[in-house]
């Protein structure tokens, strides 16, 4: 029997990559004698994650197509073509069985050559509210694959959608608050919140963080009880927010949480942008989340996303331009003082965790082949 073809796209950022880096791995613990290769653009970080992960990686032409027709149109249009004359090339030499896309403008030259040469397309999309490259790619996948339900009111296809989960590490699912907290040395009776704008940090978040010393329900919760706030700021804020932290004992900033697994699973309470991956890990350590939407996500998808857990009792939504000091002293305060809310919250995000994310995208990509 021969072994397993598969050619993989996903990139422009690590909520696109790293759900095609699991299904790839999820594949190989299935058939460890498939062959995978990723296909992305040179200048993407697909380009520094995937060879890193063990990967073969071909680099192809393609870029964003924008909203209007100008210049930079008709140079995406361009890459298009280029990109997938490139993908025809590597697919008639590769000759796979299928093809998979986790969104990003990079799958548009892959697929659109996948479908020319009548190559099963598997998509797979992480948000609540799908991105626009999958969106206009549905109709010619083979299966669509989404992370959140409710996202398949957004798509207009033939082919079978199905609810499989945002695939994320393993290690998610593993980590026990208690432990967690005994290796970051917290002591267990500290109620802990940790404020993260993700990688790049968020203004608005370190703001709201800073500007509680100055509120007297804040103050009074202090008071009340032991509470430590642990703020990621970004390293581009680093400088600043340190130097405005001075003599906070109850704050502690990082630029960069190399740990950021620990910290979560270790928090009583996280507050947090709504990309997808962020959405898929906090339902895998079951936390209790204030959600933050960044205003300019590509069609809000992150408003989107935080609504998901909001309704389900798992999260507290609000705007970008709505969060404050404030407003957070009084959350942080019913919050703290209501130890069985925080638990309700808990259960609910544990529901909406899909373990087995990436096993049931393969076996979508399985039965595709098969048929």
């Amino acid at each position: 029997m021969k072994a397993m073809k598969v050619v993989i796209a996903g990139g422009g950022t690590s909520g696109h990559i790293n759900p095609a880096l699991a299904i790839a791995d999820q594949i190989r613990l299935d058939h460890p004698d498939a062959e995978i290769r990723f296909v992305g653009t040179a200048r993407g970080l697909e380009s520094q994650l995937v060879p890193k992960a063990g990967y073969e990686f071909t680099p192809i032409r393609a870029r964003g197509l924008p909203g209007r027709i100008n210049k930079a149109f008709f140079a995406a249009l361009a890459d298009f073509f280029a990109g997938r004359a490139q993908s025809r090339r590597l697919l008639k030499s590769f000759q796979p069985d299928a093809v998979v896309g986790t969104g990003g403008y990079v799958c548009s030259p892959l697929v659109a050559a996948a479908t020319s040469l009548k190559i099963p397309v598997l998509l797979h999309e992480q948000n609540a509210y799908p991105g626009r490259s999958n969106r206009l790619l549905a109709h010619r996948s083979s299966v669509v694959c989404i992370s959140m339900p409710g996202a398949e009111r957004h798509f207009r296809t033939k082919a079978p959608i199905v609810l499989t989960g945002n695939p994320v590490r393993p290690l998610f699912f593993q980590l026990d608050q208690a432990a967690a907290r005994a290796s970051l040395g917290w002591n267990s009776a500290t109620r802990i919140l940790l404020a993260t704008g993700g990688s790049l940090g968020a203004q608005r978040i370190n703001e709201t963080i800073l500007a509680l010393q100055k509120e007297p329900v804040f103050q009074n919760l202090l008071h009340n009880q032991t509470i430590e706030i642990h703020l990621a700021c970004g390293q581009q804020h680093f400088a600043a927010v340190q130097a405005a932290a001075a003599g906070l004992s109850w704050l502690h900033v990082h630029d960069y949480l190399h740990e950021m697994p620990l910290y979560l699973a270790g928090a009583d309470l996280v507050l947090s942008r709504a990309g997808a991956t962020t959405c898929a890990e906090l339902a895998a350590l079951g936390k209790p989340s204030i959600l933050v939407p960044y205003p300019f996500a590509a069609g809000d998808h992150q408003t989107a996303n935080a609504k998901v857990h909001e309704q389900s009792g798992a999260a507290i939504r609000i705007a970008n331009s709505d969060l404050n000091a404030a407003w957070l002293s009084e959350q942080l305060e019913a919050l703290f003082s209501q130890p069985d809310r925080l638990a309700q919250m808990s259960s609910q995000a544990h529901l909406l965790a899909m373990p087995d994310a990436a096993a049931k995208i393969c076996s979508s990509l399985y039965a595709t082949i098969r048929t």
